[in-house]
């Protein structure tokens, strides 16, 4: 079974996320500005699509675990099912860990948070990355430059808009 690296980081689209800054008239959504942090990340993800390979399917498990105020350890593993639907009762391979992820700074609006770091591989590696969260609790990834090519929420957002949506996680 192949497991998906962490080097070649995946994203997530599907329209656009620098629409309105401020919640409705009913107060849903974060303020513009509103402050963010790394604690949105933690936890067990699962992507959203499946990846079928002959009679068998699989979906990547991503774990996020805090070790400091703006570090995560990254761990990815699969989750394995025996048909090609990704349905039933799947066998869970890993996680196993990666590396780890230090943020460099975060910025958000009522429709999307980014969060720009570098991931440092187990083997040392350095790649820079930017991890994103759309309401209601999508994570995607995306792949960045030292410096960033994508400085601002608004060229995150275009970049998202370009990236199937199945290639994301959701808790």
């Amino acid at each position: 079974m192949l497991l998906v690296s962490a080097v070649g980081l995946a994203a997530c689209g599907g329209g656009r996320d620098d629409g309105p800054a401020d919640p409705g008239p009913d107060g849903v959504g974060p303020p513009a500005g509103r402050a963010v942090t790394i604690d949105e990340l933690k936890g067990d993800w699962v992507q959203r699509g499946c990846t079928r390979t002959g009679g068998q399917s699989y979906k990547r498990l991503l774990r996020a675990e805090a070790t400091g105020q703006t570090t995560i350890d990254y761990a990815e593993g699969l989750l394995s099912y025996t048909g090609s639907d990704c349905a039933g009762i799947p066998m869970r391979l890993g996680p196993t860990r990666l590396g780890t992820v230090t943020f460099a700074r975060s910025e958000a609006n009522a429709n999307l948070a980014a969060h720009w770091g570098e991931f440092r591989t187990v083997t040392g590696t350095r790649n820079a990355a930017i991890w994103t969260v759309r309401p209601p609790g999508r994570l995607c990834l995306l792949g960045d430059e030292i410096p960033s090519n994508q400085p601002s929420l608004s060229s995150v957002s275009a970049s998202l808009a370009t990236i199937p949506a199945d290639q994301c996680f959701t808790r």
